[in-house]
């Protein structure tokens, strides 16, 4: 039987072994042992990890931020909600009535944010005493500035900031804008000495941030630091919401940023002008196209036009693309004018239709 020979072929190897070598562990064995000891180890680290992270909870909730939101609109009350449930302290400030959407949740509403003196003073009461009152609060310990990129420059240098610098450890200045060379260059020209800035980008909004912030990208520059501690409290509330955090200055985000966000959006909205919809027969790269298209086409105008506007690599890439265009239908052209085999359908299509429908849009 085969079962036998190879018990019999295997013997005298078994007596050929050296003392030494019959001592030793099989290798399956030795394997085994050290994966028991690799995952005792985890098992240990895990623990002392769990550990840390309450440590650190108990810290941030012992002594909770104060926080101040410029602009509630969608984007500014998607970040208090967060804030809020983290148990911060949040106030707002804002250009349109916002009082119903503060009040049901816990907010402190301030109105006249871009109102005259003489506006805010005669509404004193409806907005709460105003800007000023806003920006001196009995505490304040950051103020996120989330108004349009547009607006920003006009928000930030109409509001009385240097009231921050009353303030006797300052406040910590925050843009949460899609591009950031304009953010930190305003922020630092109105900035009071005693108050920070840092300029961070959440790599998503109210769409696709609803549920857990698990590894979405957070990406931020401490422009100045002078109260660390202050900082790092703020950047742990996204910390503790488990979001991948890059540390990135402004010049080099922007330059990340045209090549992913803006050229995103371009596409997308190229692919609005084409008006195309769902067929039939599509494809899962067509299905990926559409679904590209109606989440730019969700996005506001202002927006695309903002990343256009304030993002100086944003023209690269648009030339780049039209010179890809161009260079994709050269190519084309130049393979028809040698090719000599059967005649393509541009040869049987009466050109007047073709025509009519460049004209048509269609």
């Amino acid at each position: 039987m085969a079962h036998g020979r190879r018990r019999r072929d295997s013997a005298p190897a078994t007596s050929r072994m050296s003392k030494e070598e019959a001592n030793e562990e099989p290798p399956c064995e030795v394997t085994s042992l050290k994966l028991n000891e690799l995952k005792a180890q985890e098992v240990q680290m895990r623990a002392a990890l769990e550990e840390i992270s309450k440590e650190k909870a108990a810290l941030l909730k012992a002594r909770p931020l104060s926080i101040g939101v410029i602009g509630f609109g969608k984007f500014g009350q998607f970040l208090a909600r967060r804030f809020l449930s983290q148990g911060h302290q949040v106030s707002c400030l804002s250009r349109s009535d916002r009082r119903p959407e503060a009040t049901e949740m816990g907010v402190e509403h301030f109105g006249g944010l871009g109102a005259s003196d003489e506006e805010v003073s005669s509404k004193a009461a409806e907005f709460n005493g105003g800007p000023a009152a806003f920006l001196t609060q009995d505490r304040l310990d950051v103020v996120i500035v989330a108004v349009s990129i547009l607006s920003f420059e006009e928000t930030v240098v109409g509001l009385p900031i240097e009231l921050l610098g009353q303030r006797e450890s300052g406040c910590l200045l925050v843009d949460v804008l899609s591009v950031k060379l304009h953010p930190r260059a305003v922020l630092q020209q109105v900035a009071p000495p005693n108050c920070d800035v840092l300029c961070t980008h959440p790599m998503f909004g109210p769409e696709s941030g609803r549920g857990s912030w698990g590894e979405l990208p957070f990406v931020f520059e401490k422009v100045t630091d002078t109260n660390p501690e202050r900082t790092e409290r703020f950047l742990s509330v996204f910390e503790t919401e488990g979001c991948t955090m890059v540390e990135m200055d402004a010049k080099k985000h922007d330059e990340n940023a045209a090549n992913s966000q803006f050229a995103t959006h371009l596409v997308g909205r190229l692919l609005e002008q084409l008006q195309l919809s769902a067929t039939p027969i599509d494809t899962m790269g067509f299905r990926t196209m559409l679904a590209l298209k109606d989440t730019v086409a969700g996005d506001s105008f202002d927006l695309f036009y903002g990343l256009y506007k304030y993002n100086p690599n944003s023209v690269d890439t648009l030339l780049l693309l039209r010179k890809a265009l161009v260079d994709l239908e050269w190519r084309l052209k130049e393979m028809d004018a040698v090719d000599t085999g059967t005649q393509g359908w541009k040869m049987r299509y009466p050109i007047e239709n073709m025509a009519n429908r460049t004209r048509t849009g269609m």
